[in-house]
């Protein structure tokens, strides 16, 4: 009885992909058009940011967890300016490119600070490549902004982004080193998150510092706690054959 319980512990507990990854160490080189593209694929203004080299962090997880992230550090697009986590040296990462190398979708799609933490869900399959906003993917949502001192979607308390829609994480809290925990809901089919820090025109390469990331998971999803429930009605029914015997 108790190999069976202990055996269903631990597979209920596998159920919740996701308790804690960090802390992540997240370098200003990460090119978040890299997410989810094998090694070798190029891209950034000048061509100079690469796979693997600039390839963005990837963490494991599960449609319907509810993330939230904790990051501090600084980056530099060019040594001159340093920012933290929120970013804010200056507004134009989303037209850094012109075009990214996978289907993580620019411009109309997002518009924040660079030297902010950004991050992009995916599945297992290899991004297609962009459709530049003629067909909005299901789930995407346009017009985000989220830049230095006029982003009004910097501040919300909880974020639901689509697949392959880049978005901001930059401190995880409503206010720039202050305020409340802001929660990430990870759409279905997602397995992975891609974390980077964003750049300005041109590209990630040489970019100096880095941010250190803990990613949070939420409570087990519903189909564990059956699976765990099942488990310890099954437990109970041996312990009373058991008994009777």
């Amino acid at each position: 009885m108790r190999n069976v319980l202990a055996r269903l512990l631990v597979i209920s507990g596998c159920a919740a992909t996701l308790a804690q990854a960090g802390p992540i160490i997240v370098q200003a080189t990460t090119d978040i058009w890299l997410a989810g593209q094998p090694g070798g694929t190029v891209t950034g203004y000048f061509g100079t940011d690469t796979g693997a080299a600039n390839s963005p962090v990837q963490v494991g997880v599960a449609g319907g967890e509810i993330l939230t992230f904790s990051a501090s550090g600084s980056t530099s697009v060019d040594d001159i300016c340093y920012a933290g986590p929120d970013g804010g040296c200056y507004t134009d990462q989303s037209s850094f490119s012109p075009a990214p190398a996978g289907g993580v979708y620019p411009n109309d799609f997002y518009n924040g600070p660079a030297d902010a933490l950004v991050g992009v869900f995916l599945n297992d399959g290899v991004p297609m490549p962009p459709n530049n906003g003629s067909n909005v993917p299901t789930g995407f949502v346009t017009g985000l902004d989220y830049q230095a001192g006029g982003g009004a979607n910097q501040g919300l308390p909880s974020y639901s982004p689509a697949l392959n829609q880049i978005f901001f994480i930059g401190d995880g809290l409503t206010g720039t080193g202050s305020g409340s925990v802001q929660d990430f809901i990870v759409p279905t089919g997602a397995t992975s998150l891609y974390l980077a820090v964003a750049d300005s025109v041109g590209g990630s390469t040489g970019n100096l510092g880095s941010l250190d990331v803990t990613v949070n998971g939420a409570s087990p999803e519903p189909a564990s706690f059956l699976l765990l429930g099942a488990g310890l009605a099954v437990a109970g029914l041996l312990r009373r054959r058991a008994v009777r015997r």
